[in-house]
């Protein structure tokens, strides 16, 4: 289900994704796409992974426009103890999907929200629990798995291969709304860092960086 954003008095921000999902979720935001066209990296854990992933793609695309809020992203999935992005073909997705028929996993999301050198991470995760015997190799051929983490993508009205998520909705979509809009709802248009009444650093990554 997606959620209605309003619209907000917003400075313009780049969204450095070419997912269709992350579009559709920043519906009423004033926006424009520039993907990042960096190549995703693997750390030792989800967390890792996912956040390292969106501080790169914020890093590419506000080298070029430092002046802008970027809005980047990164979503895979932990199984088994295994981390999952993108599967690399139809193959690999029905494989993964087979052996998750019937399991939860654990879905994480990395978020950053970057102007020049001053920016913020987030990190939300959601539990995904799949029917015990979805027809896989159809939802597989109705829809490109490799574009997605995990290999599947959810379905607003009877999801054949959803059971139950616990936690965002949205996170499994791309973006965590329910974290992110309250930081949107904050920026400045000036060249003025955010100030952030409820933000709480837990860990300084580099100079200038908040990780809520």
């Amino acid at each position: 289900m997606l959620l209605d954003v309003p619209i907000y008095n917003l400075p313009v921000l780049i969204l450095a994704s070419a997912s269709e999902g992350r579009r559709k979720l920043l519906k009423g935001y004033r926006f424009r796409v520039i993907p990042s066209g960096v190549r995703e990296v693997r750390r030792r854990g989800l967390r890792a992974t996912c956040v390292a992933n969106a501080r790169l793609k914020a890093d590419a695309v506000a080298r070029l426009h430092p002046h802008d809020w970027i809005l980047a992203a990164d979503t895979m999935i932990e199984f088994e103890g295994k981390v999952y992005g993108k599967p690399r073909d139809r193959k690999a997705a029905v494989r993964l999907l087979r052996r998750m028929a019937g399991k939860t996993h654990v879905l994480g999301t990395g978020a950053v929200l970057q102007k020049g050198t001053f920016r913020i991470v987030k990190y939300v995760t959601s539990k995904v629990t799949l029917h015990d015997d979805p027809p896989v190799a159809r939802i597989v051929a109705r829809r490109d798995p490799t574009g997605f983490a995990g290999g599947y993508a959810i379905q607003e009205k009877n999801d054949p291969l959803i059971a139950r998520i616990e936690g965002s909705v949205s996170n499994v979509i791309g973006l965590p709304l329910e974290a992110l809009e309250p930081l949107l709802r904050k920026l400045p248009d000036g060249e003025a860092a955010p100030r952030i009444k409820s933000a709480r650093p837990r860990r300084a990554l580099f100079r200038n960086t908040l990780l809520i």
